[in-house]
């Protein structure tokens, strides 16, 4: 096999790859804010004994399930590197947390 063939091959392959990446992403985000729209709806069919805070919450999700529907994952990096750049203290403290509550999810006892 010719270098050009093999490196023809390659190409197609990466492509292929990418190709498939793509989509499972796509379905994965569409996915995302669909269970985001689902726990929103949750939260607000509770009627009258549903608190202030429950609403805000909901109404987050809705608001998170419609950005994950508009925008690809290249944007929601950019916009992810903005808001640490933006706010580094609170970046730092967000990690903390998650990184506190990832490893009690995953602590075996």
């Amino acid at each position: 096999m010719s270098a050009a063939t093999l490196s023809s091959s390659l190409s197609d392959a990466s492509s292929r790859i990418q190709d498939k990446a793509a989509d499972a992403f796509r379905a994965g985000r569409h996915a995302t804010a669909d269970g985001l729209d689902a726990a929103a709806s949750g939260l607000t069919t509770g009627g009258d004994n549903v608190s202030d805070v429950a609403h805000a919450a909901a109404d987050s999700l809705k608001a998170s399930a419609k950005y994950v529907r508009k925008h690809d994952a290249g944007r929601m990096v950019d916009d992810i590197e903005s808001l640490i750049t933006a706010h580094p203290g609170k970046a730092l403290l967000g990690a903390v947390l998650l990184g506190f509550f990832a490893g009690r999810a995953f602590r075996r006892d």
